[in-house]
């Protein structure tokens, strides 16, 4: 309950505060009134590409544990999973997966959240490359060397490279913040290492989903006709990636907003233009959420029904 609250907390503060600046600079947010049908549609094609990266890599990993997906339901599962993560607190999408998984596919919790491990694992370290080779970019351009920035990127890279090393399985029984995550993820890739065949395909994977969002973004600051550098925009995608990990808020709600907000600082841009282009981001994700979503959720809830664990439960109540 109190997460729930602090979660609602940070929502009701970070939209009072964009209501209050919005209304007052309203001239800057004029051009995502002028947003063309192309750009509007380009976006979408990006959003529905990282749906479909997502349900790839949840279908890839689950084959290695012997669980076979559909197509039907690895897109379903990524589609309603997003949908409860954007309108829900604390990755609620993670729960529907782990639910639909278990009673479905017997697919066990400590096995699921494995894989979800091995998913973060392997986004911190791409994201964290990138955003700091885009940063290493805008220095050697002539920009500002936020030393801040790119020594975060690097520990953030590092450290997940570091627990890849990891060769022997960590103590399972950490409970606090950070040594718990780290053990968690480190005994999920010691698991998952071992097929590097699979784990070559998860790499790529990865890549893919992580360049279709730094298409999304160029593509979101090209709309509202905002000047940012390829550079640039390695980074602003990048460290949206890693933001988005942070699950207080539905959807990073005002996590990712801020760390768009810093980043106008070394990159040139103003906070209304954050606020602007994730505005956009954010709006397209929604719409095309709310039209696909409830599909995808009914699609599931039909699969429960049908399971024998639901089956037996119902029996027994």
């Amino acid at each position: 309950m109190v997460r729930k609250l602090i979660s609602v907390g940070l929502v009701a503060a970070f939209l009072a505060w964009v209501a209050w600046f919005v209304s007052g600079n309203l001239e800057a947010f004029r051009p995502i009134t002028r947003v063309g049908w192309l750009d509007a549609l380009l976006l979408v094609i990006a959003f529905f590409a990282i749906m479909v990266g997502n349900g790839i890599f949840i279908a890839i990993v689950a084959r290695a544990f012997g669980i076979r997906l559909g197509g039907a339901e690895w897109i379903s599962l990524s589609l309603a999973s997003s949908f409860a993560n954007y309108f829900l607190p604390f990755r609620g999408g993670t729960g529907i997966r782990a639910l639909y998984m278990h009673q479905v596919h017997g697919f066990r919790i400590t096995e699921f959240v494995s894989t979800l491990s091995v998913m973060y694992l392997m986004h911190i370290v791409i994201n964290g490359l990138i955003a700091l080779a885009g940063m290493v970019l805008v220095v050697s351009n002539g920009g500002p060397a936020n030393l801040v920035l790119m020594a975060f990127f690097a520990a953030a890279a590092t450290a997940g490279v570091l627990t890849m090393m990891v060769n022997v399985r960590m103590r399972g029984d950490y409970d606090h913040f950070p040594m718990a995550q780290i053990a968690r993820m480190a005994n999920a890739w010691h698991t998952i290492r071992k097929d590097r065949a699979l784990v070559g395909k998860l790499w790529l994977l990865m890549i893919g989903m992580t360049l279709a969002t730094v298409f999304q973004c160029r593509t979101a600051f090209n709309a509202v006709e905002i000047t940012l550098p390829w550079e640039g925009v390695l980074v602003y995608a990048a460290a949206k990636n890693l933001a988005g990990l942070i699950g207080l808020t539905p959807g990073a709600l005002g996590v990712v907003e801020l760390v768009s907000i810093y980043l106008g600082n070394v990159l040139g841009y103003s906070t209304a233009d954050a606020l602007t282009v994730q505005g956009l981001i954010r709006a397209v994700a929604i719409v095309s959420l709310l039209l696909a979503g409830p599909a995808a959720i009914i699609y599931l809830r039909r699969g429960l029904a049908r399971s024998p664990a639901t089956r037996t439960l119902e029996a027994d109540g």
